[in-house]
């Protein structure tokens, strides 16, 4: 279905948020954005979006996507005041990655002050959400959903629906950032096997890529870890760390057994000791190489 054009609200306005919120501008709508720092919202204003005066400025819009750097931040912008000011319906669609217990709380908070609430975690670097080409990961209320789908449409190429609860969509995504953590540091033991004889590592991710691992992670991550290249950073390792972290969390919730997990917390801390915090996630690749004796 297309989306009419309309006034929504956008808040929070990272790498991510900016490039989403640009999609949305570009795609016609009357954007009202809010961010905690001004510069986002001046290159979004140049662009045609509408800079908001306070946070209640953008609820007035009734819909409103944020995409918020952590959980701690979206409770700090998403407090029970602020919900319970919101108009008759508001609706919220959260698309940041929480926890799971993070996901519940915020639904629960919504509910109770009226205002209606929908998962929608995506997959994909600012690069795919200025495509309007990102993966897009939804649970919640069906209706809600439904009111939202068409802007996802706009934002995305592919939408998932994983059904009414919305801390699902955050398991989910949570679920599939553990599974790129794990890509990293199998390609960094790889690539170290590779470097120790002198092999072209190119050329190994290139095959990697065009054979059994198709797609970004391997191919993009892959030539990351081969070329040493971890700035500008797509996604941080402190915020690898933290994702990882909500892995742990998420399976001691439920009594899932994860083995892997401590040695990857384990790089994890070393990297950030490195000094790695703000470089690309991939850079966790240089913990196996400093241990590597080639």
């Amino acid at each position: 279905m297309a989306a009419e054009q309309a006034t929504i609200g956008f808040v929070g306005l990272g790498t991510m948020g900016e490039a989403m919120a640009g999609v949305l501008v570009d795609a016609g709508h009357r954007v009202v954005v809010w961010n905690r720092s001004p510069d986002a919202v001046t290159r979004l204003v140049q662009k045609g979006a509408i800079p908001a005066k306070s946070l209640s400025d953008v609820l007035e819009t009734r819909l409103v996507f944020s995409m918020l750097a952590a959980e701690q931040a979206v409770a700090d912008v998403f407090t029970r005041e602020v919900l319970d000011a919101a108009p008759h319906g508001t609706l919220h669609v959260n698309m940041a990655t929480v926890s799971a217990d993070a996901g519940t709380s915020l639904a629960q908070a919504h509910a109770d002050a009226g205002v209606g609430y929908v998962a929608a975690p995506v997959l994909g670097r600012s690069t795919v959400a200025a495509a309007g080409a990102l993966s897009i990961l939804v649970a919640g209320e069906a209706a809600s959903v439904d009111r939202a789908t068409p802007y996802f449409e706009q934002l995305g190429r592919r939408i998932w629906d994983f059904g009414s609860t919305p801390s699902d969509a955050n398991v989910v995504k949570i679920g599939m950032n553990y599974l790129i953590i794990h890509a990293l540091q199998a390609m960094s033991e790889s690539v170290a096997i590779l470097e120790s004889r002198g092999i072209d590592t190119g050329r190994f991710v290139e095959l990697a890529s065009d054979s059994l691992f198709p797609g970004p992670v391997y191919s993009g991550y892959g030539a990351e870890i081969s070329e040493r290249r971890y700035l500008p950073a797509g996604f941080t390792t402190e915020l690898g760390f933290k994702d990882l972290r909500l892995a742990i969390d998420a399976a001691a919730e439920s009594g899932a057994a994860l083995p892997t997990a401590g040695v990857l917390r384990e790089v994890f801390g070393a990297a950030l000791a490195e000094g790695l915090a703000q470089s690309d996630w991939a850079s966790i690749a240089e913990v196996t190489r400093s241990r590597s004796t080639y």
